[in-house]
């Protein structure tokens, strides 16, 4: 036989309910100002044909190894429309040696700076409103560099969800402005074929998309950004 319960024990053993399962349901990762791991791969993926050379032949497109913050700041490792500055970005750009800037990082922004290697999985810890930026040699240029479109890529959205998957389409391919271009693979002051480091004449320009004149691959066909939450 069914017992009827008055209105309001009624209401009290649902709003009891609801109490204990909302207490036992863990939060959405991204919902809150909590910390929230990510998984980053930067990867090459460029093939033997993706860079055309004179003579109608076809090479790699790498990447060298680069640096990487985690910050609220708009702009961390380099700021487009600015110039290179003193800080290491030269280096990277022109050479791939990422040892200045990376020192300059640390100075600044501690542990939240760090190097990557092409491919190889490294993990991250961010909280909403906190960015990813970075940089990476275009190897066969003068001073290209990969980076975040605007220097950062914000890693949740507008509701606090941590961002997943492919991330390539926030990539773009930067000149530094410290040093003269030439046609990419064919320099003879581009890092492969070089004497040694520094070795062209500068542009005292300033950080912006490549605009050259030259021909340089897609961003999709030589890099690859994955972003994935682990927590």
């Amino acid at each position: 036989m069914l017992i009827p319960l008055h209105s309001r024990s009624l209401r009290g053993i649902l709003l009891g309910g609801l109490a204990a399962a909302a207490l036992a349901t863990p939060a959405l990762a991204g919902t809150s100002d909590q910390t929230v791991t990510f998984k980053i791969t930067i990867a090459n993926v460029s093939k033997n044909d993706t860079l055309q050379v004179p003579g109608g032949a076809a090479t790699k497109a790498p990447i060298a190894p680069g640096v990487y913050v985690v910050s609220r700041e708009a702009t961390t490792v380099f700021a487009p429309g600015k110039p290179a500055g003193t800080d290491g970005l030269e280096a990277l750009a022109e050479d791939g040696n990422s040892e200045a800037l990376l020192k300059a990082l640390q100075a600044k922004y501690g542990d939240e700076a760090d190097m990557f290697a092409p491919g190889l999985e490294f993990e991250i810890k961010a909280k909403p409103g906190e960015r990813l930026s970075f940089a990476t040699m275009f190897v066969q240029s003068n001073d290209k560099f990969y980076g975040p479109a605007d220097g950062g890529i914000a890693l949740f959205d507008a509701n606090g969800k941590p961002l997943s998957g492919d991330l390539t389409n926030m990539v773009r391919l930067y000149d530094a402005g410290t040093e003269k271009d030439e046609l990419p693979g064919a320099g003879p002051n581009q890092a492969p074929r070089q004497k040694g480091m520094n070795q062209g004449p500068s542009e005292g320009g300033k950080v912006r998309p490549a605009d050259d004149g030259f021909t340089y691959p897609s961003v999709g066909s030589v890099i690859k950004l994955t972003v994935t939450p682990a927590s």
